[in-house]
């Protein structure tokens, strides 16, 4: 067997093997850090997917004025209670849509309530007599303004 007296050394690898490991490695990383970043709680506690309006007093101020509107409107008597109560739930709805980018229009007490929204839940289901019996003595127009301006004026 004869043999040949040159050394042939071993290929070498291309440069851009490391380069592609790397970039690899940098990807997944960077997958991890956004999965990470996207399920961890949100700045706005009790509030999930909180997005911010542009000018938060502006649309508060929008909901005093409604609601003002609807109380004096059945104080002069061209708005009925049962009216007067669909109306404020749905401002109380409707401000909070606002708020917050939740589709609370639509939205079942529980509902409501599953999205930590207790003190709207609340007022909706104190509306709910006004708005689907046939005759409330104990819930007045006024009372469930004010209560529908408690949620307006406590929001932060």
């Amino acid at each position: 067997m004869p043999t040949d007296a040159t050394f042939y050394a071993p290929v070498g690898y291309s440069p851009w093997w490391p380069l592609a490991g790397a970039a690899i490695l940098i990807l997944c990383l960077g997958w991890f850090a956004w999965v990470w970043n996207s399920t961890r709680a949100g700045a706005q506690a009790g509030v999930p997917d909180f997005v911010a309006p542009r000018n938060p007093n502006s649309v508060r101020a929008k909901y005093w004025a409604l609601i003002s509107s609807i109380e004096e409107n059945h104080d002069a008597g061209t708005l009925s209670a049962r009216a007067a109560h669909l109306e404020l739930s749905m401002a109380v709805r409707t401000f909070v849509h606002e708020m917050t980018g939740l589709k609370t229009q639509r939205m079942t007490l529980a509902q409501l309530r599953e999205h930590q929204l207790p003190l709207v839940a609340d007022a909706v289901e104190l509306y709910y007599p006004g708005e689907f019996a046939a005759h409330s003595e104990h819930l007045t127009v006024a009372g469930s303004a004010a209560s529908a301006r408690n949620v307006v004026g406590s929001w932060r």
